[in-house]
């Protein structure tokens, strides 16, 4: 999900909705054979660059809810995008978690498209290029290699999305603080899922 940073939010990072934060979601544990040095190098790209769209100041009433709104779109469209690049896996834990993640956020986001309408606020309709380059290089992976990069990012992800959106809560906008808590709940049973994966993954 990104500070989805999720979406992913579970975001929404990018959930934040960051994307692919901190270390240790680099998913160089599989099989890159089939990779040449160099794209194994590309896999090891350091994650925190994915934390773009985590808003790293929440001290304005508007500015808050435009910024928290707009992480939360990019990680929730993140987490669809990867979810459905995850139907690859053969692996049918990280497949069913994928669907989960495409249903949920698929949802999520219809939600916060028209909030954001209500609140005359415009929604990232792309990410930016180096979240985008960095999905184009994961839909190259295959294998344990992808699986660990996926599930990986997806603990850091919605690990600060939950912390997004608990800052989301406090709003004096009525309906963007009953979104937020409405979607703690869902937030975080992916994030338990995704650590539980990530366990059995190692």
């Amino acid at each position: 999900m990104k500070q989805l940073s999720l979406f992913g939010l579970l975001v929404i990072g990018a959930c934040t909705m960051q994307a692919c934060t901190g270390s240790g979601s680099h998913g160089a544990k599989g099989d890159l054979a089939a990779m040449d040095s160099g794209k194994t190098d590309s896999l090891k790209m350091d994650t925190n660059k994915m934390s773009s769209t985590m808003p790293a100041d929440q001290s304005k009433t508007g500015g808050d809810v435009a910024s928290f709104m707009k992480s939360a779109a990019l990680g929730g469209m993140m987490e669809v995008d990867l979810g459905q690049i995850a139907q690859k896996s053969s692996n049918p834990d990280v497949k069913a978690f994928a669907e989960e993640m495409v249903k949920d956020h698929s949802k999520a986001n219809a939600e916060l498209k028209s909030l954001a309408e209500k609140e005359k606020i415009v929604l990232p309709a792309a990410f930016p290029a180096e979240d985008k380059a960095h999905i184009d290089m994961m839909k190259t992976m295959t294998g344990s290699a992808f699986d660990h990069h996926y599930i990986d990012m997806m603990v850091t992800d919605h690990d600060k999305t939950i912390a997004l959106f608990k800052s989301a809560t406090t709003f004096p906008s009525k309906e963007v603080s009953e979104f937020a808590k409405k979607m703690l709940p869902v937030i975080t049973g992916h994030f338990e899922k995704a650590k539980a994966i990530q366990a059995k993954l190692k």
